[in-house]
């Protein structure tokens, strides 16, 4: 029948689910040469997003996260600053480079990049590990594992300001 797969198939996803390789994990990623590679957590070694770099996100929450404009804004600011930044310097920053649409004033928009930013962005990007926030301080900081998205916020960056 038409949706049936080839037995090589059928055999190869089952040995797949056995042993616990990338098909089982969403998370796992695959070497050139076939083996599955984990992101665990950043010791301060290699950061540059390569396959055995390490960082506290999944690939598929890293890339969910730059899914969201606001959060390729921060990020991007935050790959640019060393040490704590005021909150207020990351809106403007968002509110510059991402442009106010039409039909908003810069006043108002700032105003909705700034709730967007604190009941949504930057928490999830501090639960992800990629930046340190402090509603108290209202600083922004950046971790050790904002280095690992450099290279895939550097592609998405590249791609949304091209259309």
């Amino acid at each position: 029948m038409g949706s049936e797969q080839p037995q090589e198939s059928r055999s190869s996803d089952d040995d797949r689910r056995r042993s616990g390789s990338p098909g089982s994990d969403p998370d796992a990623r695959r070497t050139p040469e076939g083996e599955d590679v984990e992101l665990g957590t950043n010791d301060g070694g290699d950061s540059s997003g390569a396959p055995g770099a390490e960082s506290p996100v999944s690939i598929n929450e890293l890339f969910a996260l730059l899914a969201q404009p606001g959060n390729r804004y921060a990020l991007a600011y935050m790959t640019r600053v060393e040490g704590a930044v005021p909150y207020d310097d990351l809106v403007e920053y968002v509110v510059d480079t991402g442009g106010t649409p039409d039909g908003l004033s810069t006043a108002d928009f700032r105003n909705q990049v700034a709730t967007r930013l604190v009941h949504s962005n930057l928490p999830k990007l501090d639960d992800a590990g990629l930046v340190d926030y402090d509603p108290d301080d209202r600083t922004v900081r950046p971790t050790a594992a904002t280095e690992v998205a450099a290279p895939y916020l550097e592609l998405a960056m590249d791609q949304f300001s091209a259309e």
